[in-house]
């Protein structure tokens, strides 16, 4: 097994976020769901039945205002991932579901990826890994 060196592993973090914005890059050029999105989908995909996804809660996840979920909602149900019903008990509210497309698939082809690469790993090696990369996210986030 090589020991990989400290140079080594700024390199590969710099391919990945080079990587990453050419990604990006190319998702907004076919209007795939772009970073809102997405995580709009793992919010609501991610919600129980006894605490259902709503408008106003994903605004407050987003950190968005509620009109800005409007945008969101419409681009969602156009693409049929989501559906919007009547809230069971607040009338005035709505309640946000994956569509039965979407209810048991991954988000997007990167988080198949990503599950894909993931099983290579054991269990500890995965632990070492999310570690690392929240590591990293909280340092990226700490920047000026």
């Amino acid at each position: 097994m090589t020991k990989t060196s400290t140079t080594t592993l700024v390199d590969q973090v710099d391919a990945l976020r080079r990587a990453e914005a050419q990604f990006a890059r190319r998702l907004a050029a076919v209007r795939a769901p772009n970073d809102t999105d997405r995580e709009a989908m793992r919010f609501i995909a991610s919600a129980t039945d006894d605490a259902p996804a709503t408008p106003g809660g994903l605004a407050a996840h987003l950190n968005v205002s509620t009109a800005a979920i409007t945008s969101v909602l419409r681009r969602l149900q156009q693409r049929g991932q989501i559906v919007v019903a009547p809230h069971p008990v607040d009338a005035r509210s709505k309640v946000l579901r994956p569509s039965l497309r979407d209810l048991h698939t991954s988000v997007d082809e990167l988080s198949e990826r990503v599950e894909s690469i993931a099983s290579e790993f054991t269990p500890e090696q995965l632990e070492v890994l999310s570690r690392f990369l929240r590591r990293l996210t909280e340092e990226i986030s700490d920047l000026p």
